[in-house]
């Protein structure tokens, strides 16, 4: 796990001032990072300060190779997970992180794609009834696990509706450009009208 401060800082920041900044931020990271490594876990730190930090997300989350980023919001338990998939491309990497979620813990998952027409309809049936079967395969219960396909052109809509009564959001990036696949308006609009933490799965 890596956990990135992301600071900006004013451009007529004095350096006396700059360096204290960055040793209250890495204090706040790193004793993030302790909680992790007292349950167990691994966990490093990583700070980006500057002007123009909107790219690094982005930029770190391509040079460290990770697999998926969280977009905070609290988390207060974990037992139904709303898990939307947009295409094939991400059917197998979203498959992948929700089997290695503690199934001790997840009591529901909710599978659902937003489809554009209702000609789009079956094609994200059969790719939610494919998902399905990995997790069942994975050791997931069948009971467990609901299917929904629903036709919205506005998926962030769709996807802030169907996550009610759930903890957690799994999505996978969007085609928007840079920094807005991972932290941009699509993700920044679930989470403001859900208040739920999402992760976001790279298209790696």
């Amino acid at each position: 796990m890596i956990l990135l401060g992301v600071y900006e800082t004013p451009r007529e920041l004095t350096a006396d001032e700059r360096q204290r900044r960055e040793v209250e931020a890495y204090r706040d990271l790193y004793t993030l990072a302790a909680d992790f490594v007292q349950r167990g876990e691994t966990a490093e730190v990583e700070l980006v300060m500057g002007e123009n930090v909107a790219d690094a997300p982005t930029t770190v989350a391509e040079d460290r190779d990770v697999d998926a980023l969280l977009v905070p919001n609290p988390i207060t338990t974990l037992g139904h997970v709303l898990v939307a998939i947009r295409d094939e491309k991400f059917a197998r990497p979203i498959s992948d992180f929700v089997c290695a979620l503690n199934q001790e813990v997840l009591l529901h998952t909710n599978l659902l794609h937003v489809a554009e027409s209702e000609s789009d309809v079956e094609e994200g049936e059969q790719l939610l009834s494919e998902v399905k079967q990995r997790l069942v395969d994975e050791g997931y219960s069948q009971a467990g696990i609901d299917k929904e396909v629903v036709v919205d052109d506005d998926p962030s809509f769709a996807i802030s509706q169907a996550a009610r009564n759930n903890d957690l959001i799994v999505v996978g990036e969007t085609q928007e450009p840079g920094v807005e696949r991972v932290f941009g308006p699509t993700y920044e609009s679930i989470a403001d009208r859900t208040e739920l933490p999402i992760i976001v799965v790279r298209d790696t």
